[in-house]
């Protein structure tokens, strides 16, 4: 389990089965001392199904953007976020947790580096802030990470812990050299160990005189200054605003990280994100689309080929993974990877080696892994079909982006910025949205999530000749499919829809009446030639067809005029 409490993450073992209490009191199972949590907060039942139950606690617990009702159990799944009053939990099976290390939270850090900043304002003194990010390390080499923290530190030094492997450290009354030699020691205690890891420093005054600014500084001195991604396909609210607070921790470390949902539901817009706020944001993010490369291709794409590997390499070419050196790698569906090249990117993953097909001699690299599948991978990991050593690998933290149709606050937000996009691409002024469309398009189930809204708002673009965009400008036959159902409309009252008890029309009736009317005034201007008019409406002649029939209209004569 995964402890996310303002900013400090930390791992928990759990029981395979059985119950656990978290809470504030020292006989809690999983113990959380934080102001937000209740002394018996909440309980955690573990077995072949889990569930949560707030524990009649002040500040609640919430699963799903609802707020549970004191002792009633809720079922919940594998990397679900659970919010207990300001912490968050995350359930996953994987590989075990680190080695517990007494360390202040950021919080803390922060609070205390202010009174520093204070003290030496008055005393016109000294300090310094050290930021050090570590490698993407096994979990049995954390502890040795620590170590490399804690061996050269004065009792005086305060460290803090920023994430799984991120540290911060304080060094009272320090000046420039103090802060050099302090850098200088953590690199070789880390190379002792032969661990990669990135230091930056910052001195007061000169760097900053503000807890705020010298941190910014100490990371921007280890990896560059990070410039927050736009928004590109998210809005905010319910869920997503979870999310992307759970996004923002998890960027900051350097775990591997597996993005799960839908197709089309905007993955590789979070791995950009993740990217975008890590400490690898300078260096490139490179993308490597599982599903679009034939086997044959996809190990040189990856791993890079030698001359004459093979007939057609007529030069060294190196691989995605060569090229993402000191940035990220997105592996999206890694659920299609075959199982010969899952060998060979496990062995890369553990050994931070790639070997270049043809090559002799493997090449060190130094990336973070990203991962994104609309597979089930622990239902094809039983099967076979995928290695379950490299999943736990990937899976060092699981992020699963609900569905569009979850999101129904997100709908009219997406669809009016696509709208615009469309818009300022057609040269014209964007129009606004129905009140009808806007009710069709929040009622429709969208199976092709955020990529099937975009296509439906550009083509709606398309067809919209006045300042407006009306239900018939969408794709109402599949649209309207996906209604809940209501009383059959007769073909000779689809032109008058029936209102319901309280005097609300029903929109299903309405909508078959507007497709009624679309198909009329589309025939109209296509002088009753049927393939015209199906193109027209985007559907197939056939199903134009079908939708005569279903409506009570004739045949159309093509017009001879």
């Amino acid at each position: 389990m995964h402890v996310i409490v303002r900013g400090q993450v930390r791992s928990q073992g759990i029981p395979e089965a059985g119950e656990l209490v978290i809470g504030r009191g020292s006989a809690c199972g999983l113990r959380i001392d934080d102001p937000s949590i209740s002394r018996a907060h909440a309980r955690l039942s573990v077995g072949a199904r889990s569930t949560i139950e707030d524990l009649g606690s002040a500040n609640g617990t919430r699963v799903r953007d609802g707020k549970l009702a004191p002792h009633t159990a809720v079922p919940i799944g594998l990397g679900e976020v659970i919010e207990v009053g300001e912490a968050m939990l995350v359930i996953q099976r994987g590989a075990p947790p680190a080695r517990p290390r007494r360390l202040w939270p950021h919080s803390y850090f922060e609070g205390r580096l202010d009174d520093e900043c204070a003290r030496a304002e008055r005393t016109h003194g000294s300090l310094a802030v050290i930021r050090l990010r570590g490698p993407e390390t096994p979990v049995a080499r954390l502890a040795d990470l620590e170590d490399s923290v804690f061996e050269s530190r004065g009792a005086e030094d305060v460290v803090g812990s920023y994430g799984p492997t991120d540290y911060e450290i304080l060094l009272p009354d320090a000046g420039p050299d103090r802060a050099r030699a302090a850098v200088t020691e953590l690199e070789q205690a880390a190379r002792a160990r032969k661990l990669r890891i990135v230091v930056g420093a910052a001195v007061y005054p000169q760097d900053g005189q503000s807890s705020h600014v010298l941190l910014a500084s100490a990371c921007a001195t280890a990896r560059g200054e990070i410039t927050p991604p736009s928004a590109g396909g998210w809005v905010s609210g319910g869920a997503m605003d979870r999310l992307h607070r759970l996004i923002e921790r998890v960027a900051a470390s350097q775990m591997s990280v597996l993005i799960l949902g839908e197709t089309g539901v905007g993955k590789e817009v979070l791995a950009e994100t993740i990217h975008s706020l890590s400490p690898r944001a300078r260096r490139p993010l490179v993308r490597l689309n599982c599903a679009a490369l034939p086997e044959t291709l996809l190990e040189s794409e990856l791993f890079g080929h030698e001359k004459a590997a093979f007939t057609g390499a007529v030069k060294a070419k190196p691989g995605l993974l060569e090229t993402a050196e000191g940035g990220t790698v997105f592996i999206d569906e890694v659920g299609e990877l075959p199982l010969s090249t899952q060998v060979k990117l496990l062995r890369v993953i553990e050994a931070r080696e790639v070997l270049r097909v043809g090559g002799l001699a493997p090449r060190p690299i130094d990336v973070r892994f990203l991962a994104a599948t609309h597979r089930d991978l622990e239902a094809a990991t039983a099967a076979g079909a995928f290695r379950q050593d490299l999943y736990f690998r990937i899976n060092g933290f699981s992020i699963v982006v609900p569905p569009l149709r979850e999101r129904v606050a997100e709908i009219a937000p997406l669809a009016m910025q696509f709208v615009a996009q469309a818009s300022q691409r057609e040269g014209r002024p964007g129009p606004a949205i129905a009140a009808g469309a806007m009710t069709l398009l929040e009622r429709y189930s969208w199976p092709g999530n955020i990529r099937e809204l975009r296509n439906v708002m550009e083509r709606a673009v398309l067809l919209c000749t006045d300042d407006t965009i009306q239900p018939e400008h969408l794709p109402l036959e599949k649209m309207i499919a996906t209604l809940p159902p209501a009383p059959l409309v007769r073909a000779a009252d689809a032109a008058a829809p029936e209102t319901g008890g309280r005097g609300a029309p029903d929109l299903r009736g309405e909508m078959v009446a507007l497709e009624r009317k679309h198909i009329i005034e589309t025939l109209e201007r296509c002088g009753g030639n049927q393939t015209r008019a199906a193109e027209l409406l985007g559907i197939s002649r056939r199903t134009l067809t079908n939708r005569l029939n279903a409506h009570g209209l004739p045949r159309p004569r093509k017009s001879t005029a």
